[in-house]
């Protein structure tokens, strides 16, 4: 990945990754990441409900194993991406402060 760039919750339009300067988009891409989130989340909803109803075709069931699937690579990727933001040197300092204050306040088991 270049350095002192964001990777985008979207690809080129030959499937490869795209990148910003921080700042640039950064509004537009966290919108875009929850977005992904709560359409997966929804879909997730739709698919138990429909699991349980016994007038629910295979064919439906299938469309609804694929648009199951496509969500988990869109979180898969958005995981990814949270995390190569959380390893930039640049944020270092506050999220390790974070994680020690969470260690603190959180009880161990």
């Amino acid at each position: 990945m270049p350095e002192n760039v964001r990777r985008l919750p979207w690809t080129g339009p030959n499937g490869e990754a795209e990148f910003a300067a921080p700042g640039e988009v950064d509004g537009f891409a966290d919108q875009e990441e929850a977005h992904m989130l709560s359409t997966a989340r929804n879909d997730a909803r739709y698919a138990l409900a429909m699991v349980d109803r016994p007038d629910v075709s295979r064919d439906d069931l299938r469309k609804i194993v694929r648009a199951l699937v496509d969500h988990v690579v869109c979180v898969g990727r958005v995981a990814d991406m949270r995390e190569e933001r959380l390893n930039d040197p640049s944020y270092g300092p506050a999220v390790r402060a974070i994680e020690g204050a969470l260690r603190k306040a959180l009880p161990t088991r």
